[in-house]
């Protein structure tokens, strides 16, 4: 039996979904089982997969798409004992990418790990500084509980065994990570281990996306709805964004990179306030 599993989730993913798959198969580590779950791909992705192939392929209609229970799912398919999650649409920038990555988790130095994020060259100039910033080591801490992606990760089955992911709502990676965290486990972030991936986002899907966090993160941190906090943290962050775009000459990204902050942190606050209105809670 081989002693990885890798678990990639894909919906519409090309051309990376292309890139991801050419990588996995340089990899120095061959001890590894290709798990595929596509979510109604209709842009050639799921025909890339299929040509690969993968070793277990799973499809899905697009409304049946939880992210919970999918990943639960694919799990409970697996009998590796590392896990390795690694989206369609992230690209492993070395061919040592998954050894560096599981290595951490393998040596029992922990018993999860995951790959540092580098921005697209395409990626906008805010979102390419919020990824530096969100990888820079020295941002992550050992007791941090809010921070984990389940883009490029390994973890062992064991945990999840006794840390499935939750069933309902979004944000499950850092649902499950704080659990864990809560219990004993101990997380890495691998600075060695890097993968492109990065999304630009329109206002309408940033609200979106940052929407559903705020609602998910009443459960998951126990937030609350506080509109004087989160100006304060808005206004702090738009500066430091103003001046760093400055510092770099990127003087006409700013009215966006202003726009891009300020939705973030509206968005954040408005699920809140609708999660905490709808489950009654003051």
């Amino acid at each position: 039996m081989n002693t990885i599993a890798i678990i990639m989730r894909a919906k519409n993913e090309m051309p990376y979904a292309r890139r991801a798959l050419a990588a996995l198969r340089t990899q120095t580590r061959k001890d590894w089982t290709l798990y595929a779950v596509d979510s109604g791909s209709t842009d050639g992705t799921l025909e890339e997969i299929k040509a690969f192939p993968p070793d277990h392929l799973v499809q899905i209609a697009p409304e049946d798409y939880e992210p919970g229970p999918v990943l639960n799912r694919m799990v409970a398919m697996t009998a590796e004992p590392l896990i390795v999650f690694l989206n369609a649409d992230a690209v492993p920038l070395d061919d040592r990418w998954l050894e560096k990555l599981v290595a951490p988790v393998e040596t029992h130095e922990a018993e999860a790990s995951m790959s540092v994020q580098v921005a697209r060259d395409d990626a906008d100039f805010i979102v390419a500084y919020d990824y530096d910033r969100a990888y820079d080591p020295k941002n992550i801490k050992e007791e941090n509980e809010d921070f984990f992606s389940a883009v490029a990760c390994c973890f062992l089955r064991k945990l999840w065994e006794n840390h499935p992911f939750k069933d309902k709502g979004y944000s499950e990676d850092l649902a499950w990570a704080r659990e864990c965290r809560q219990a004993g486990a101990r997380f890495r972030l691998v600075t060695d281990s890097r993968v492109e991936h990065s999304h630009n986002f329109t206002i309408r899907g940033l609200h979106k996306k940052r929407y559903r966090h705020g609602r998910a993160y009443v459960d998951i941190f126990g937030s609350r709805p506080a509109p004087l906090h989160q100006t304060y943290l808005c206004l702090r962050e738009m500066t430091r964004d103003f001046l760093y775009a400055t510092l770099k000459g990127k003087f006409l990204t700013i009215p966006f990179n202003l726009a891009h902050r300020f939705t973030i942190h509206r968005a954040l606050y408005l699920g809140m306030r609708d999660e905490c209105r709808d489950r009654g809670i003051r």
